[in-house]
């Protein structure tokens, strides 16, 4: 209801183009006008298009693929660092700042390709970037997640149901805006509103979880608990009484340095690094807390329920760092209110082994102009200067997304490559990499909820962010409506609306389970959502609406 609501608010708004066009003095052109090419605002190429095809390409796909590292490390160590610092003074609850500050830190270099898709290369590669992006994030990473998790891991429904919910009403308003090649600055603004109002659900998430939880389950006995309050497990108890949310997956976040250099081999299941030591610690406190917490009676009456997870609590003995049950279950909430905080600065001390320091060699010229021009606000003195950390952090995002543009630009064109083939596939893929590590190592901390939810999460920020914010500021600024000209985008939309749906269908299927055949399944529809993509890009494939 609430999509058709937003489509018929879309339609009058276009009804009315001419009105509103006088309003804000836009010079709007006819769609049926030929659309004028605009030529890209990137500086002439070091090299000729003969030495291009010659080999000096593989310069800009190293370049490209270097940015992707320097995208991932400024992002890591310094933009969510400092994002972290503004929620943190700004007492931001810690669903919504997830929501906005942390899906913001995640999505930087998907946002700002395609600003730089729309104000400077006046292509669509922005838009190829995210939709590819969209995809990998939903059915690549679930997939590796799956098949690379130590455990079969339980999903609980509700946050699959929300933000599916949201992501599902985004692509079908997204649908509508690309019908006739232009989007609108009032397409823009609607689109844009619904993350808005995403953000404000995020407020109430837990009443209205409880609500709707009481209201499908009013027949059973016991209280109605939260996804957070149970999702550290993977077999939550059914009755629980009231719980701490688990930590915000950004505390879980691996930096790209972190692995390449200074910590852990993410696959390795035998000594761990102090990052995955205080997961795994974490992990183990918060699923005996639940376990401890069910055998509390409750004012419905489940002394059955209750006897029943005292004898789980313990026939399940878990290898605790403080030792005693009693001082676990008096200090439980301190302890995860303590390694959830626990924050290390960048640390650039020349590392041992020849791998690291040939790695350490490779990234210096990212991180050290970084370390320089930016405070680390995970120590006392740079917490202090978090909004140079966040407005420089922003800054440098922007200059690595426009090298990387335009590299991309470069190497697409020399193998006669579109640029909406590039973003969906080579910067979706890039820009989505670090997402895809952190997300593999929550899930193999057990944590399959959250490695979920933020990989349709940070899709609903793409879709209602990153690509209506450049769309309102250049319908703002030039007076005319962006003029969007691949031929099988809108397919690929509809196609990427069609893949959410086959996830839900599959992981329904699987019993909402993660599991090695959810894997394979999430891998076999990636490829076919690439092939079809392609296919309709090169003309091999036509869109019905053409």
């Amino acid at each position: 209801m609430g999509g058709a609501l937003l489509l018929a608010l879309l339609a009058a708004a276009r009804a009315s183009e001419p009105n509103a066009t006088d309003l804000w003095d836009f010079a709007s052109p006819s769609p049926s006008e030929p659309a004028e090419e605009k030529a890209p605002l990137f500086p002439t190429d070091l090299f000729t298009e003969e030495q291009r095809r010659s080999g000096a390409v593989l310069f800009h796909v190293i370049g490209m693929g270097y940015m992707f590292v320097a995208l991932a490390i400024v992002c890591d160590e310094f933009f969510v660092p400092a994002l972290d610092v503004i929620i943190e003074r700004l007492a931001i609850r810690d669903d919504v700042a997830g929501a906005t500050f942390m899906a913001a830190g995640g999505s930087a270099p998907e946002l700002f390709t395609s600003i730089i898709g729309v104000f400077v290369s006046f292509d669509d590669v922005g838009i190829g970037t995210i939709v590819g992006s969209a995809v990998f994030n939903i059915l690549f990473v679930i997939g590796a997640c799956a098949l690379f998790s130590r455990t079969t891991l339980s999903l609980t429904w509700w946050p699959l149901f929300r933000d599916c919910s949201f992501y599902s009403v985004s692509l079908l308003v997204l649908i509508y805006c690309f019908r006739d090649s232009h989007i609108y600055w009032q397409e823009a603004l609607v689109l844009f509103s619904l993350y808005g109002a995403y953000v404000l659900f995020m407020r109430w998430n837990q009443p209205v979880e409880r609500a709707l939880k009481k209201l499908i389950y009013k027949n059973k006995h016991g209280n109605a608990t939260t996804s957070s309050e149970t999702s550290v497990g993977t077999n939550p108890p059914t009755t629980a009484g009231p719980s701490k949310p688990a930590p915000p997956a950004a505390k879980f976040r691996h930096g790209l340095l972190q692995l390449m250099i200074h910590t852990i081999d993410p696959m390795h299941d035998g000594e761990l690094g102090k990052v995955d030591e205080k997961a795994t610690q974490l992990h183990a406190i918060a699923s005996l807390k639940v376990l401890l917490e069910a055998t509390k009676p409750t004012a419905g009456g489940a002394g059955a329920a209750a006897a029943r997870h005292t004898a789980q609590a313990k026939e399940t003995p878990l290898d605790l760092p403080n030792g005693g049950l009693a001082d676990v279950q008096l200090d439980v909430i301190e302890e995860i209110g303590d390694l959830d905080e626990d924050t290390t600065p960048l640390d650039m001390s020349w590392p041992s082994g020849f791998r690291k320091q040939i790695t350490y060699l490779l990234v210096a010229p990212i991180v050290f102009p970084l370390w320089l021009s930016l405070p680390d606000t995970r120590t006392p003195r740079g917490k202090k200067l978090f909004p140079i950390t966040f407005l420089g952090s922003i800054i440098w995002i922007a200059f690595f997304s426009y090298l990387m543009v335009w590299w991309a630009n470069i190497a697409g064109a020399t193998a006669h490559i579109p640029p909406e083939v590039m973003g969906l596939t080579l910067l979706a893929a890039g820009t989505s990499v670090p997402d895809l590590i952190t997300s593999v190592i929550v899930a193999r901390k057990g944590f399959g909820d959250m490695a979920v939810s933020s990989s349709v999460g940070s899709n609903i920020f793409d879709v209602t962010v990153g690509l209506p914010l450049p769309w309102l500021l250049y319908g703002i600024i030039y007076g005319e409506p962006v003029q969007v000209n691949s031929k099988g985008m809108v397919c690929s939309i509809v196609l990427l609306f069609a893949m959410l749906i086959f996830v839900i269908l599959s992981i329904a299927c699987f019993r909402w389970k993660m599991n090695k055949g959810l894997g394979f399944t999430m891998f076999l529809l990636y490829f076919v959502f690439v092939a079809v993509s392609l296919g309709l890009e090169y003309g091999y494939l036509h869109c019905p609406s053409e």
